[in-house]
């Protein structure tokens, strides 16, 4: 009965996050959300635990589930404490502290489990990843991403560190690893609501890279950088390409991908940030490509940039070189 309850939770677990994955998303606009995400899989795991019954398919099973009940935390560090070697326990501790929001105590359980495995395990290496991400803590995000990119490379088929493996490469810019890693998780025959939000992530991941151009207001960019400032591009580095009207006010447009350059940019109306203020036919515009360190579309010092002006729908082909530093 116990590792029913432990499967089920899992499955509500993975339905609640593909329910948060717009909040930890990173749009240009917008700021992760991880907080606010993690309030949504508490909210959403002891509702749906009870479906499982419904939807429950073996290649969701996984021994690390979650379970948001204190007696059953109580139960299971009084089973490690007689049996501390027993690595399965230690997962579904550290899932079941996650599950209550004590990100740090499920770190902790996670890690021990993780010593319990030679190589690591990638059970426990998602475990410690996503408690680092739900923590909200954001000096911990590089030494997550390092742990859920180990736990792929020692399971490739692990829908946690697939999930968030997929986030991240999506917030860096990397579209063709998270599609990669979304059609990974369909490949594992999850239940039908899962499948339908994983579809509807590679649905628009396609979007974003052929989108539909309106030839009235494209603007086509060959974007390169300086030989000079080469050796100055840090390691995973975003790369954002802005529109802006000469009159000022939010972007017209914005996209982001990785810095690796040199690399074609196009952008047209479905890339505007706000509803109804876009690139109008035979706009003048200011367009300006700039190599983020951060991962923010914000500026900071020492951002590499290049900037050029550009007439919407009719100046063709353009070349934007990054050849500056921002003050």
């Amino acid at each position: 009965m116990t590792g029913f309850v432990f499967a089920a939770l899992l499955l509500a677990l993975l339905a609640a996050l593909f329910l948060s994955l717009p909040l930890l998303r990173r749009r240009p606009d917008l700021p992760a959300a991880p907080i606010t995400a993690a309030v949504v899989v508490l909210s959403v795991i002891l509702a749906s635990s009870i479906l499982y019954g419904l939807i429950g398919n073996r290649a969701w099973n996984r021994p690390e589930a979650a379970s948001a009940d204190n007696g059953t935390i109580a139960a299971l560090a009084r089973h490690l404490e007689g049996q501390p070697q027993d690595q399965s326990g230690w997962l579904a501790l550290g899932a079941a502290y996650g599950g209550v929001g004590e990100y740090t105590l499920a770190l902790r359980a996670y890690e021990r489990a993780n010593r319990l495995s030679p190589g690591g395990s990638a059970a426990a290496l998602a475990g410690m990843g996503e408690a680092m991400l739900l923590n909200g803590d954001s000096t911990q995000a590089a030494q997550a991403a390092e742990f859920i990119e180990h736990a792929l490379q020692l399971d490739g088929t692990a829908p946690k560190a697939l999930f968030y493996g997929a986030i991240i490469a999506y917030r860096q810019g990397r579209l063709d690893v998270a599609r990669e890693r979304f059609s990974a998780m369909l490949a594992l025959a999850p239940p039908e609501n899962v499948r339908a939000a994983l579809q509807k992530e590679i649905d628009e991941i396609d979007a974003r890279q052929h989108p539909k151009l309106d030839v009235a207001t494209a603007i086509h960019l060959h974007v390169t950088l300086a030989p000079a400032l080469a050796a100055q591009v840090p390691a995973n580095a975003s790369l954002f390409v802005f529109v802006r009207s000469p009159t000022g006010g939010p972007p017209l447009a914005a996209k982001r991908s990785s810095a690796s350059l040199p690399q074609d940019v196009d952008l047209s109306p479905p890339d505007s940030m706000i509803a109804g203020r876009g690139v109008q036919p035979g706009q003048a515009v200011s367009v300006v490509a700039r190599i983020s360190a951060s991962g923010s579309p914000l500026t900071h010092s020492g951002d590499l940039y290049g900037q050029i002006d550009y007439v919407a729908g009719k100046s063709g082909p353009r070349a934007l070189q990054i050849d500056r530093l921002s003050p």
